[in-house]
Formats: structure tokens, C-alpha cells, sequence
């Protein structure tokens, strides 16, 4: 079984190769566009700000049955990162005089069934569908105003998200490697069934901001299950990619339509 050594060395490097955020613009949204993102944005920041304990508690498992110990320095590293989104996020909230959340119903019903599905694969299973959708969502938020701060952010955490669902995907791609054709049929149901759940709860919490960023209904399921097939496209188990290939992304993430 490969080890994370490949992937701690991305996380290294992207956290010296951060794009560049224009603070100094100071609070550009309008009154309108805060009207239309507020509730959603600041529901998705706290949702970012999770400290992960549940999911490192499970990674120092894995390394101590696997000797992977990279896997921990690199789950640290990704946890770091989801933070600095949140944190940001945050910034940008506060600037447009846009108050913060501890957490979100949304975020509580994650949180609670990563505590309540132990294991590394659940937790990981569950996760990943957030980061999915968060490849959406921050295409569409991207779109929602005119805020070059907000669409420079967007620009980053997309970036930073492309990683996530592919380090995400190719870990359970490792964990679920010995199982039988039947088995990965069945886990994957189980999979696009939560899925399915998150994508339609997110579309009925935020459609107001995803409207404004550019999607009907129907655009949104299509980008989401688009999202989702790109993700688990590659069959198990997925060589690690190599460190060129792992630096900060060129290829671009996938982009809310226009179809409203």
C-alpha cells in the first residue's frame, strides 16, 4: 500500500503558493448581494471551521495498524487548510458587517454522523460528499456578486478543494481496495445515496445564493452528480499522483453553468 508522502509534499507547497487576496477593498458588496449570500456564506464558513479531532483521532489509527505516519502529517495539513478557509471566510463576513455562526443544522447532521459511523472510511465517506459539493457551491458564490475579495477567495479554496476531493478520494480508493466486486457496488450505492440527501438539503438551504451564482435546479443537480462522477471516476486503487502534478492546480475545477 502506498504511503502519503506524495501528498504531505503538496500540502507543504500550496501553503507557500496561496493566491494573493485584495483586502485592502474593503466592504464592496452591495446591498442587494448581501442579501442574497449572507445566510449561505457564513452557513458554509462555519461549516469549514471544524477542528477535525474525530477524523485525526481515526488517521493515527490507520497509521499505527498501516505504519503510513505521513497520512497524519498530511490529515493535519488538509484540517490546516479547511481552517484557513474558514478563517478567511470569516474575514470577508465581518468586513461587509455580516455576523458569524458557531454552526449550521446542516453542519451539525455532518459532524454527527462522523461521530456516530465510526471509522476512518465513514468519516472519509461523509466528508468527501461535503467537499463535493463545496467544489459547487464556490463556483456559484463566485458568480453571486461583484466582489473581487470574494471571487479571489472563491479562486483559492476551489483550488484547494480539487485537491481535497482527490486526496479524499484516493485514500478510500486505498481502504476499500480488497473489496469484492459486490462490495463496491454496495458501498458506492451507499454513497450516491448520501449524496443525493446533501445535494437536494444544500439546493433547499442555499438556492437563493445559488440562483444569483447561476444555476436553476436543474443546473445544480447536473454540476453536483458532475462533480461527484469526476470524483470517483478513476478505479481503485488510485496511484498516487506525482509531485508536479500535485503542485498548485492548472486545470480548473468544475464551474457553476449559466443555466437558470
Amino acid at each position: 500500500m502506498p504511503l502519503s508522502s506524495e501528498w504531505l509534499r503538496y500540502y507543504q507547497e500550496n501553503a507557500g503558493t496561496l493566491l494573493s487576496i485584495p483586502w485592502d477593498r474593503g466592504a464592496e458588496l452591495s446591498n442587494e448581494e448581501r442579501n442574497a449570500i449572507a445566510n449561505s456564506a457564513r452557513e458554509f464558513q462555519a461549516g469549514e471551521s471544524s477542528e477535525g479531532r474525530h477524523l485525526l483521532r481515526y488517521a493515527q489509527e490507520y497509521a499505527e495498524r498501516t505504519g503510513d505516519r505521513e497520512y497524519v502529517l498530511a490529515i493535519r495539513l488538509f484540517i490546516a487548510e479547511e481552517q484557513r478557509h474558514a478563517r478567511d471566510l470569516g474575514r470577508f463576513l465581518k468586513q461587509n458587517d455580516i455576523s458569524l455562526v458557531r454552526t449550521t443544522f446542516t453542519d451539525q447532521v455532518f459532524r454527527k454522523l462522523r461521530q456516530m459511523l465510526h471509522g476512518l472510511e465513514i468519516s472519509i465517506a461523509v466528508l468527501i460528499t461535503a467537499e463535493i459539493i463545496a467544489e459547487v457551491y464556490y463556483a456559484v458564490l463566485r458568480e453571486a456578486t461583484r466582489s473581487e475579495i470574494l471571487r479571489a477567495l472563491c479562486d483559492q479554496i476551489l483550488r484547494d478543494e480539487l485537491r481535497h476531493v482527490q486526496f479524499q478520494a484516493d485514500q478510500l480508493s486505498k481502504l476499500r481496495s480488497r473489496r469484492s466486486r459486490l462490495g463496491i457496488v454496495a458501498t458506492m450505492a451507499a454513497q450516491r445515496f448520501l449524496f443525493l440527501g446533501t445535494t437536494v438539503v444544500v439546493w433547499i438551504g442555499h438556492r437563493k445564493a445559488i440562483r444569483r451564482g447561476g444555476l436553476s435546479p436543474a443546473g445544480w443537480w447536473q454540476s453536483c452528480w458532475g462533480a461527484f462522477d469526476q470524483a470517483f471516476a478513476v478505479p481503485a486503487p488510485v496511484h498516487i499522483l506525482s509531485p508536479a502534478r500535485l503542485s498548485p492546480a492548472t486545470e480548473e475545477p468544475a464551474t457553476a453553468g449559466t443555466t437558470r
